[in-house]
């Protein structure tokens, strides 16, 4: 799980090598932004956000690097 820098967000990697996105209100809630499916091959093992908490960089035991852009869901 990795909060974005401006707690906006809350990215959450699954072994059933998804990520799921949640934006988080003022009140503390979270409902789910983005699901990230079907582009990693195996469990998620770490996550980081750019600066601008624009775009995540995850990684997966296969080793394989993904980039997304989390405000345009791509």
């Amino acid at each position: 799980m990795k909060y974005s820098p401006d707690n906006k967000y809350l990215a959450v990697g699954a072994h059933d090598d998804s990520i799921y996105i949640y934006a988080v209100n003022f009140d503390g809630q979270y409902a789910i932004h983005y699901s990230i499916k079907f582009m990693h091959s195996s469990a998620i093992l770490g996550m980081d956000w750019s600066k601008d908490s624009k775009y995540l960089r995850a990684v997966d035991q296969a080793y394989a690097k993904q980039f997304y852009d989390v405000i345009e869901c791509e």
